[in-house]
């Protein structure tokens, strides 16, 4: 077979894709046949990475089937040629039926292992893109102490029905959120979020319930496409979640694909408000992005499942917040792995569909269990189910980084930024591919642009100073350092990177003298391993260094999995003592330095 590269691929929106390839993958067509899943997927996944070199026949043996290189003979071996046959022949087959209304088809041609994605012509949509929309936070007419939080909790749930609907594209909350309060124009709101919909309403109160309003703007001008009342009768606002979500759905001819997002959307709102008034607090708090919310919304989703055991959407949401605390803990406690691993599978044995869940069970078997593997198959499943949640996309390019995969996770942060503009965070780790890539003078001007955005984002004025120190900038990236260490007092990073920049910069005594000061103040353990690593490397102590990344390994801090990519270790990479390390703690056998883009 020949290995033409697909031209349609890179210029079609990449959720639109993802959208797509996971609809092919729930369908009756596909949901059983697990080697067709999985080869379709590495197809598709590599031709929008634009890495269809590796879409040959004696690769995908060894990458997709499992068959030794160096047995493969693909004159006696014909598994390869066979599969991709009867993977043509349904994918055919699943477009004159299920998939009739696709946007867009995937078609695999005869003679060639590369996809074809092409957009479709479906009644009632543009060829080749996904309706998109914003759910717009819903406005407190009641007045009364619950009703901002009621009304944002409305709000969220709806966001997250919404996106069960595979043929649809909604944008997360953390980007829709910052227009809360706002009166901006339907149209500059459209244009900056990239969609073609706003949904805006609004929570009253009557007699004897409420009455929740709710419209549907055109954001290309403005005009409403429709206003309709729903009536409840009682205090469970909930109860209007799924009206509104199929009569939205509805509206872009997608309501009629499958009753499954509908009875997704039932089973994941809790009939106790209380329950729901937790959750949202807990997820407000997840967005502060600190130690002490992080800890608060662990105790939110803690009081949401106490209340609700049965609730998978608290349990998966606990998991998460522990992740988070895992996340800026430099030796977490087996209690706090423990308790994360413990949240998400009692999520999944409730919901086994729930793709946020799957997201988490990914990250922790990359980062704890250094199991590759696993984590890969939970993040597909957490695409699968998922298809329009931004996190899920987020989580798994994060992954792909670690790994040294650079072009999907550049593809896969392209689907999550598409789903979620405006997050910073999401932003300043998307840029963070093209400081691992050694492009560090590109990064830093990328961290730079975040941060003229948010001036305080934490993670953007580390990396940019990490940058700017690989980049040559030693002076520079001191004064950015020292300014972040008098702005965070609590914190070694500062400290950290002000020692790395005097020994760059070449003056070690002074350096010496910094790392000495930084342990006198904080101490090895709330400085933590990994760091500890970082200044040994950076000091030339590479016997030091080494001896600190096994006691990061062993005391499980989360900045561990950074080891096989970080520019930090770059002069231990030749030394023989490097590849038993990675092989030893399961981390990949990459050297990042091979493909550095500047």
């Amino acid at each position: 077979m020949t290995d033409d590269a697909n031209d349609a691929a890179p210029a079609l929106s990449a959720a639109l894709v993802e959208a797509e390839l996971a609809r092919v993958e729930v369908s009756e067509l596909f949901r059983r046949s697990q080697r067709h899943r999985q080869l379709l997927r590495h197809l598709v996944l590599h031709a929008l990475a634009g890495d269809t070199g590796r879409l040959k026949e004696s690769v995908l043996a060894a990458e997709v089937f499992g068959i030794d290189p160096a047995r493969f003979d693909p004159a006696r071996e014909s598994i390869v040629r066979v599969e991709a046959r009867r993977l043509r022949l349904k994918l055919l087959r699943y477009y004159d039926g299920a998939g009739a209304r696709s946007p867009l088809r995937i078609a695999l041609e005869a003679g060639s292992y590369v996809p074809r994605i092409e957009p479709r012509a479906v009644p009632g949509s543009p060829a080749g893109a996904l309706p998109a929309f914003a759910v717009l936070p819903f406005l407190d007419l009641v007045g009364d102490e619950r009703g901002e939080a009621r009304a944002d909790a409305l709000t969220e749930e709806l966001i997250d029905a919404l996106v069960q609907f595979p043929g649809v594209k909604v944008v997360a909350r953390t980007s829709s959120f910052r227009f809360k309060g706002q009166r901006a124009d339907a149209r500059e709101i459209g244009r900056v979020l990239g969609v073609d919909a706003l949904v805006e309403g609004s929570i009253q109160r009557r007699d004897d319930g409420y009455r929740v309003i709710a419209q549907l703007i055109d954001a290309a001008d403005g005009m409403h496409r429709w206003s309709h009342a729903f009536e409840v009768d009682t205090p469970r606002l909930e109860d209007v979640v799924l009206r509104l979500a199929q009569r939205i759905a509805g509206d872009f001819a997608t309501a009629n694909v499958s009753r499954a997002p509908l009875r997704r959307i039932a089973r994941r709102t809790s009939a106790d408000p209380r329950v729901n008034d937790a959750i949202a607090r807990g997820k407000y708090l997840l967005g502060r992005h600190t130690l002490t919310a992080y800890r608060n919304a662990i105790a939110a989703f803690a009081e949401a499942v106490a209340l609700d055991p049965g609730f998978a959407p608290g349990w998966s949401a606990k998991a998460q917040a522990h992740l988070a605390v895992l996340g800026m803990s430099a030796a977490p406690t087996e209690d706090d792995i423990d308790h994360a691993h413990l949240a998400v599978a009692r999520a999944l044995e409730l919901d086994a569909e729930l793709g946020e869940a799957h997201a988490t069970a990914a990250q922790l078997a990359f980062a704890y269990g250094r199991d590759w593997a696993r984590a890969e198959r939970a993040a597909r499943q957490a695409i699968r189910y998922a298809p329009g949640n931004a996190h899920v996309h987020h989580n798994r390019g994060w992954m792909l980084m670690f790994a040294g995969r650079f072009a999907e996770a550049r593809q896969a942060f392209a689907v999550a930024r598409e789903l979620d503009p405006l997050d910073p965070q999401l932003e300043a780790h998307q840029r963070l591919v093209r400081f691992y890539e050694r492009d560090f003078a590109g990064a830093a001007a990328d961290f730079a642009r975040v941060l003229q955005k948010e001036p305080t984002n934490l993670v953007a004025r580390v990396l940019q100073a990490t940058a700017l120190l690989c980049a040559g900038h030693a002076a520079e990236a001191q004064r950015l350092f020292a300014t972040i260490a008098i702005d965070l007092p609590g914190d070694s990073i500062g400290p950290l990177g002000v020692v790395q920049a005097l020994a760059v910069g070449g003056d070690p005594d002074a350096a010496r003298a910094a790392f000495v000061a930084m342990v006198e103040r904080f101490g090895e353990d709330r400085v933590g391993p990994y760091r500890m690593a970082m200044a040994a490397a950076r000091l030339g102590d590479a016997a030091a260094a080494f001896a600190w990344l096994d006691r990061a390994a062993a005391a499980r801090d989360f900045n561990f999995v950074c080891t096989a990519v970080d520019p930090t270790f770059d002069a231990l990479r030749d030394d023989p003592r490097w590849p038993a390390l990675l092989a030893r703690h399961r981390l990949p056998q990459i050297d990042p330095r091979a493909g550095a883009r500047g």
